[in-house]
């Protein structure tokens, strides 16, 4: 079995997978376990397990991996849970009120707890805020490292701040308010996410497609589309999640449905969720000066943009052209950054 049936394999595991009724798994055993390291590693076990669990192969050795997965995902959900209150309580009472993303905002909506792991919790805060919450969560007796502040949207999204925040809804966790962005907002972050980072988490696809099913009857598409590339980008990630996830996209404007994904897409993120990249880049950061020549040049090689995190990383549109172009021009932005060169 090759790289790219090993993919596909991943995807037909999770199709499904976030819905309350998943749908019966038709894989083999031998498949299963050629899967199951892949998932295991991309964080999607415990969402394999849930497709699992009702099959025979539950009881496999396979199975039994990704179950213990799932136990080990929901024991830190809760304890990411209390981290989440105590950090949103310490800034509510400096009067700050930030916007979190990703994390748990997404996995709420899964239906059980621990199907949907996360790790740095991810908070918006308004400009006029954000020095002031630093110090706040800085000068706090106890480990915080795991809180990942964000001046405003600029990483996510191009958007002002009084507009996401006038859009924003509220849930609550254990008694303490957290305000999230609205189910457009979300979407669009979580797609150009997940292309950003050169799409090579399946979960991160589950998510999309979670948030597309389960979208509200009061969600405005005119929102969660932007005018430009954007617009491009959504659409590509649907198509995506529909092509290799069987998510539904009844509902989806016509406009969007219609979109032909280049010939070049799928196949690279085939080629991504069998050799990601990304998990090579955070464990050979290139400042370390321990590291020897052999692991600095597979660092170096790690951080080459595959064609999708290429193209958005330069603002580029989704089409036949070659995508090489693209790349070099994503390497020259982030070397420039990283010397701190004038562009």
């Amino acid at each position: 079995m090759n790289g790219t049936q090993i993919s596909r394999l991943i995807g037909k595991i999770l199709a499904g997978s976030w819905r309350a009724l998943p749908p019966q798994l038709e894989v083999s055993d031998h498949e299963l376990k050629k899967a199951t390291p892949w998932l295991l590693q991309s964080g999607a076990g415990a969402l394999a397990w849930r497709r699992v669990a009702t099959s025979s192969l539950a009881i496999s050795d396979a199975g039994m991996e990704l179950q213990q997965a799932y136990r080990l995902h929901t024991l830190r959900a809760l304890k990411h849970e209390r981290y989440i209150t105590r950090v949103l309580t310490l800034l509510h009472r400096e009067g700050i009120e930030p916007i979190l993303v990703k994390g748990w905002s997404v996995a709420r909506l899964y239906p059980e707890r621990g199907l949907r792991p996360y790790g740095d919790i991810d908070l918006c805060i308004a400009p006029a805020d954000f020095a002031r919450a630093e110090r706040v969560l800085k000068n706090t007796e106890g480990s915080l490292s795991q809180v990942d502040l964000h001046c405003d949207f600029q990483k996510f999204d191009n958007r002002s701040w009084k507009s996401m925040y006038q859009r924003s809804v509220v849930a609550e966790l254990e008694g303490v308010e957290v305000r999230m962005l609205c189910p457009e907002d979300q979407l669009q972050l979580l797609s150009f996410h997940f292309l950003r980072e050169g799409a090579w988490r399946p979960l991160w696809l589950c998510d999309i497609a979670l948030l597309l099913e389960t979208r509200p009857e009061s969600f405005l598409w005119p929102v969660a589309i932007k005018e430009g590339k954007r617009s491009d980008w959504l659409a590509c990630s649907l198509l995506l999640a529909h092509q290799l996830l069987n998510a539904n996209l009844d509902g989806v404007p016509s406009t969007m449905v219609s979109k032909r994904l280049p010939r070049w897409f799928v196949p690279c993120v085939l080629r991504e969720w069998i050799k990601p990249s990304m998990p090579i880049r955070h464990r050979l950061p290139l400042h370390k000066s321990s590291l020897s020549p052999i692991e600095t040049l597979n660092a170096l090689r790690a951080r080459w943009p595959n064609k999708i995190e290429g193209t958005v990383g330069v603002g580029g549109p989704f089409n036949e052209v070659p995508r090489l172009p693209f790349q070099m021009a994503h390497c020259f932005l982030r070397a420039s950054k990283y010397l701190s060169l004038p562009i």
